[in-house]
């Protein structure tokens, strides 16, 4: 493990007890938390795998003129997305875990399509080709000084190690890419019965990408299906709460069809601006299967990374184990034995809002001797994080004699 890489961890423990410590402050300003997630487990109870649900949610959509299309898989998903792009060679895009998940940079890139983060923590791991630590602050593995020595290189100038500068300088970048995109593509935290999507951000990036002339395309697992609008502002704020430590997102997006006015003779017309059009792929990809199989409660989980935040065998690996709910997210798709880290420590169930059992997912999946796993991976984190904290007192030490 070389200096970066210690760095990073650093960075990343340092960034996530700023998080718990900004929670701790602002949690008595939430008097009704617990009786909200109650509601929430609730409701992902009941929507989760009720296809009848997603059959109304569906029809309400096309009503309010979303084009909805369905993938089966990841590949479907890129596939309909070139159909809908129609030769267009730049596309602006909002933070969204379910695009991360399909590939969607790398395959439109193999199609000669360039992909731009429109929002800041996503664009520097774009440029830097980092890993995400976590799913809502992606760069929280990076500090300052790494970011401005590595974007230096990018833009052929000296970038100060100084976040307003760093920020200035990846927002300006973003705004020539969007000026010139037609297309915008985005996740969704939710999709309602009344035939609505709710976005979250705290940007403002959502809005230019949904502005963009010609297209607005959305990718939402079919996992994303709330009762109500209501509903999904709930789980909005539990996500902001849990995932940023501040009691509501800067924005709340509910967009329920194209744009429209009625404001000459109250008759309707549609495609007044932007977004005169918007397509609504929704994902399967092993959803349906997974949710049919024992691993329902997985998809009740609303994205905070309260589940990484806490995880220790993450703090201490980064990015080889993706903590809580995401390392097991990964061992399902991806393979691979990551899980032969997790430390069975159940901290991951405990943060969660939502009280997903991960650990018994887990034990699932990994199968073996849960006593040997348990002994082996305590072992291995304890060696890993002796000689982590070893590096970083002698990179610390070498620092000051230099």
């Amino acid at each position: 493990m070389n200096y970066e890489d210690v760095l990073k961890l650093i960075s990343m423990k340092k960034a996530f007890k700023i998080l718990k410590e900004r929670q701790r402050q602002v949690i008595s300003l939430f008097p009704d938390l617990e009786e909200r997630t109650k509601k929430l487990r609730k409701v992902r109870e009941e929507s989760v795998g009720n296809y009848d649900l997603m059959r109304e949610a569906v029809e309400n959509l096309e009503a309010n003129d979303f084009n909805v299309l369905f993938a089966p898989n990841g590949d479907k998903a890129i596939e309909l997305i070139l159909d809908e792009l129609n030769g267009e060679k730049l596309v602006v895009k909002s933070k969204s875990n379910v695009t991360k998940e399909i590939k969607l940079v790398d395959n439109l890139s193999k199609n000669g399509i360039e992909v731009v983060e429109t929002d800041i923590g996503d664009r520097i791991i774009q440029i830097l080709n980092e890993t995400p630590s976590h799913p809502t602050g992606p760069a929280s593995h990076l500090s300052s000084t790494l970011i401005a020595d590595k974007l230096s290189d990018h833009f052929g100038k000296h970038i100060e190690p100084k976040a307003e500068v760093i920020i200035e300088t990846v927002r300006r970048e973003i705004t020539n890419y969007v000026e010139k995109a037609n297309i915008g593509i985005s996740g969704a935290n939710a999709v309602t019965r009344e035939g609505a999507v709710v976005l979250l951000h705290n940007e403002g990036n959502i809005f230019e990408v949904i502005n963009r002339p010609k297209k607005w395309i959305i990718v939402a697992g079919i996992d994303k299906i709330y009762p109500s609008i209501e509903d999904a502002i709930n789980a909005a704020k539990i996500q902001s709460f849990y995932a940023t430590g501040a009691l509501t997102p800067s924005f709340i997006e509910i967009i329920s069809g194209i744009s429209k006015t009625a404001d000459i003779e109250k008759k309707l017309f549609k495609g007044v601006g932007n977004p005169k059009e918007v397509v609504l792929i929704m994902l399967d990809n092993k959803r349906r299967e997974l949710i049919e199989n024992g691993f329902k409660e997985l998809f009740y989980c609303i994205g905070c990374g309260n589940c990484v935040v806490n995880c220790p065998a993450h703090s201490t690996y980064g990015n080889k184990f993706g903590g809580g709910r995401f390392a097991l997210y990964s061992a399902l798709y991806n393979g691979g034995d990551d899980l032969k880290l997790c430390l069975s420590c159940r901290k991951c169930k405990k943060n969660c809002p939502l009280g997903i059992d991960i650990p018994a997912m887990i034990r699932k999946v990994r199968g073996g001797n849960e006593l040997y796993n348990f002994f082996v991976s305590h072992l291995q984190w304890l060696i890993s994080t002796v000689h982590i904290e070893s590096l970083a007192l002698y990179y610390t030490i070498l620092d000051r004699f230099n």
